[in-house]
């Protein structure tokens, strides 16, 4: 039963798209926004990142990826040099402790993921931004060949298992290899954890993530999206995204550094939409000095 909900809903998202008569228009620039930390997270970070970078940028080989390095490890080596070297349009930003702890009010987040995608939109150039975390691969079946400036696009969730190897698209759409899917529901919500994108225009008018919520991680995206939708915008489910499987995952039942369960929910609910960033929103007032080729860091 479960299964023939999910493709039900597939379907109406295939129905609902292709009764979408509105203007579209192909996507001439693209800004891919990942946010990370080198401290291993869920193990084998390193070679994840490196998994769907390669993967995704060869779907999308125009694109620019913006890398955030939040709070890293000055013991442990950075992500951003090999990252630069390897990927030619690639930008590194690096925020240290130093300006971390200035911002947090929950002591144990290590990374503030939404102030770090903040700072990736006021950096991007392109004129449609995706967020996608470090461990998900967007599926081939996903096309920016008719997109609508007044949409917010989502894809649908597959937790699969890895086995450390370069990804192939056999692979990834092997059943086998599937350890959970659900379709994106009708306002995205069940997915924009992983993967959002719309146009640059929405994002920079919604000022970002609140910068507010220093106190949660959980709910954060979904607000997001909530500040996104009260400008009106559209909703389309436009293909698949893979999320390689972790023992840190929240799919895993990890969300020990998350927030308070009630601080989620009412986050998550909207409480506090609209609302408005200052014009600093995104560490727009921090000077970024480049230490290497494509690699800028926060002046404290």
């Amino acid at each position: 039963m479960r299964i023939l909900k999910h493709n039900s809903i597939k379907v109406q998202w295939l129905i609902k798209n292709a009764l979408n008569f509105s203007k579209k228009e192909a996507v001439k620039s693209l800004s891919i926004i990942v946010v990370g930390r080198n401290d291993n997270y869920g193990g084998d970070f390193s070679l994840r990142l490196k998994t769907t970078f390669d993967w995704n940028l060869s779907l999308f080989p125009n694109a620019e990826l913006i890398y955030i390095e939040w709070n890293p490890l000055e013991d442990k080596v950075s992500d951003c040099p090999w990252i630069t070297e390897r990927y030619p349009k690639a930008k590194c930003f690096v925020v240290p402790n130093e300006i971390h702890k200035t911002l947090i009010t929950k002591k144990n987040f290590p990374i503030l993921e939404y102030f770090a995608k903040n700072l990736g939109m006021r950096k991007a150039s392109g004129d449609w931004f995706i967020l996608v975390n470090a461990d998900v691969l967007i599926g081939a079946d996903v096309s920016f060949e008719a997109l609508n400036k007044n949409t917010v696009y989502g894809t649908h969730y597959n937790n699969i298992q890895w086995d450390q190897q370069p990804i192939h698209k056999e692979y990834i759409e092997d059943k086998k290899n599937l350890l959970r899917f659900f379709p994106a529901n009708s306002k995205l919500e069940s997915v924009v954890g992983n993967f959002v994108m719309s146009h640059r225009d929405n994002w920079l008018k919604m000022t970002g993530y609140d910068e507010r919520l220093s106190d949660v991680r959980n709910g954060v995206d979904t607000n997001g999206l909530l500040q996104l939708l009260h400008q009106q915008l559209k909703t389309s489910a436009i293909g698949n995204h893979y999320h390689l499987d972790h023992p840190e995952s929240v799919s895993n039942g990890a969300n020990a550094t998350h927030g308070d369960q009630s601080r989620i929910n009412e986050i998550a609910a909207g409480k506090n939409i609209p609302y408005k960033n200052n014009d600093s929103w995104g560490l727009n007032s921090y000077t970024f000095e480049e230490i290497q080729p494509r690699i800028w860091k926060a002046k404290i």
